[in-house]
Order: structure tokens, then sequence, then C-alpha cells
């Protein structure tokens, strides 16, 4: 035991003089969270600094998952619960009761060694304590792992489609740039198909149908026109939201880049299908100015509806943060462990 106390204590002091020690050292509040590449760093800092001891632990407990050790390397060290909840990414509340169930994995001798000033429990009284959590794994921004590499998950046009109907109502949550525009891709060739057959259809009604045929025809491909474009609005909504989310900015951003240009164009929709702005033959002066007073702010409003369109198109352009951030985990990478040869 003298010997395994003797190589902690050397891991211990190797951990020290790093860099991301310091950063656990410095840490005190989610206000400044660990970026991924940070987590990343510490992850694999101390699986290397660690290593030795990981592999006598191993030996003896081979249910020990990666999770576990890096928990138990940043737990001897005293660590803020806050720092070890955000290298982590969970609550400090699971934090703590981690402690009481890695007793539990734990034999007696690590126990000793790694937390001397902790007297293991009965188990009943350990039972008692987790009961309030099911003993689940600690998701973690990176597992530690010999061979560790960052991974991009691949997007398909038929997955974001997939994705996007799957979260209809869904506001929470991220979504990348390729998912975004793969659903806008698909929004405009179901709109441009939509036109294309309503233009077919009431043209074919017009030449073999009568007045009332025709008013029928286009109240039914009315209807039917405005209803697909509703049920591709609310997923295209939704989506939008949570690609703001993705660069970390408020959701409540897309009421004025995609609510406030959606009514506008409605609205003029309407008024140009009314007549409202059709040219009179002989204006007077008078009548004249009137127009152009009544066509100024409708003009205005076009042009900010235009600039909304292009300020949400440039933010949807961007990249979203690397790792977790307020919104959520990164929808693009994962950790993937490499075969070992």
């Amino acid at each position: 035991m003298e010997n395994i106390t003797t190589l902690l204590n050397d891991c211990l002091k190797q951990f020290s003089e790093t860099e991301e020690y310091r950063m656990m050292q410095g840490y005190r509040s989610r206000d400044n969270r660990f970026t991924f590449d940070e987590r990343l760093a510490i992850a694999k800092s101390v699986e290397r600094t660690f290593a030795p001891i990981f592999e006598l632990m191993k030996a003896d407990v081979p249910t020990l998952k990666d999770s576990d050790l890096l928990f138990c390397a940043l737990s001897i060290q005293h660590f803020e619960t806050i720092a070890i909840a955000e290298c982590l990414t969970v609550t400090p509340e699971a934090v703590r009761m981690r402690r009481f169930r890695i007793r539990e994995k734990l034999p007696s001798k690590w126990i000793d060694i790694l937390f001397p000033e902790m007297k293991r429990n009965s188990n009943a009284d350990v039972t008692s304590q987790t009961l309030a959590e099911p003993n689940a794994e600690i998701t973690l921004p990176s597992q530690i792992t010999k061979n560790v590499k960052v991974m991009k998950e691949k997007m398909s046009f038929g997955k974001a489609v997939a994705i996007c109907f799957s979260k209809y109502f869904t506001l929470k949550g991220r979504a990348r740039r390729s998912e975004y525009w793969y659903f806008y891709l698909f929004s405009s060739i179901v709109g441009i198909f939509v036109m294309i057959l309503k233009s077919i259809i009431e043209t074919s009604v017009g030449a073999i149908g009568g007045v009332a045929v025709v008013q029928l025809s286009h109240i039914i491909v009315e209807s039917f026109y405005w209803i697909i474009n509703i049920a591709l609005f609310i997923p295209g909504f939704t989506v939008f939201v949570r690609r703001l989310h993705d660069i970390d900015d408020n959701g409540w951003l897309a009421v004025l880049l995609c609510i406030v240009p959606s009514i506008i164009v409605c609205v003029e929709s309407f008024i140009v299908k009314t007549g409202v702005l059709s040219p009179k033959p002989n204006m007077s002066p008078n009548e004249a100015i009137e127009a152009i007073g009544v066509l100024t702010p409708i003009l205005l409003s076009l042009i900010i509806c235009l600039g909304a369109i292009i300020a949400g198109i440039v933010i949807c352009c961007q990249p979203g943060t690397n790792g977790p951030n307020t919104y959520g985990p990164d929808p693009i990478r994962y950790i993937s462990k490499e075969n070992q040869e």
C-alpha cells in the first residue's frame, strides 16, 4: 500500500504542474464555462498523468468505467464541486451523489488510499442515499481512452428532414448548420412543387369547367397550398430557433427574423391579390399622391423584411459553438475510441 501511496503522490505532483490543473483550480463559476477543447484537454491530461494508478485500479476492479477513473482523479485533489461538475458536464448534485456511489464500487483498500477522510458506510446506508437517483453513468464530454479523437457526426438530407419532423414542436436544444439548410432545401423543393401543381390544376379546371367549378377548385387548391405551407413553417421555425441556440443566441430573435417577415409577406400578398394597389386609369394628381402614400410604408416594410431575411441567412451560416453551451451539448462533435491494435 505504501508503494501505491507513493505512486499516487507522484501522479498528483505531476498533474499539479500542468496547465489543466491550474484551469481546475481557477474555476469558480458557471458564468465562465469550460469549452469543449478545455474539457477534452483536462480529460487527456488526467489520463496521461494518472495512467499507472488507473491500471492498478482497473486490475483490482475491472468493472470501473473511464468516467469513474476521471471522477476519482478529480475528487482526490479537492477541486471545487462546481468545477468537477463543469468538467463532467453534470450538475453539482450529481457529483455529490457520485461520491456515495463510488464507494460501492471501490474496495476498502482504495477507499483508504484515495479518500482517507471518508468512512465507508454500511450497505443499507449507501442504498438509502442512492435511491434518490438511478445508478446511471455520468455523461462525459469525453471519455478517457488510450486513443481518443474528436469525430463529427455525419448529417444527410434524409436524416436532417427526419430530425426536423421528429422535433416538430421542439424549441429546446441545438441544430447544426446542415440540419437547418437541408430542411430549408426540402421546404423549398416542396413549395415549388406545390406551386407548379396548383398552377396546373387551376389551368386545367379553368379550361374544362364552369365558373362554379373553377371557384370551388380555387378554394380547394388555395386551402391545400396554405395547409402545406403552415405544415412546413412550424418545423422550419423550431429548427431556426435551435439553430440560434447552436450559436448561443436567444431563440426569441427568431420572432423578429422569422415571424415578423412572414406576417409582412402574408399581408402584402393579400393586398396584391385584392387589387388595392392596382393602377387606375386617368388618375388625378391627388389620387396619385394618395397611392404613393399607401405604397411608401409597404415598400419600407418590404425593405425591413428583406433585411431580416439577409440577417437570418448570415446568422444561420455561422458555425455553432464548440462543445456544450447554454442550450445543450454539441450536436456535431462526439468522442470515439480508435481500435487498438
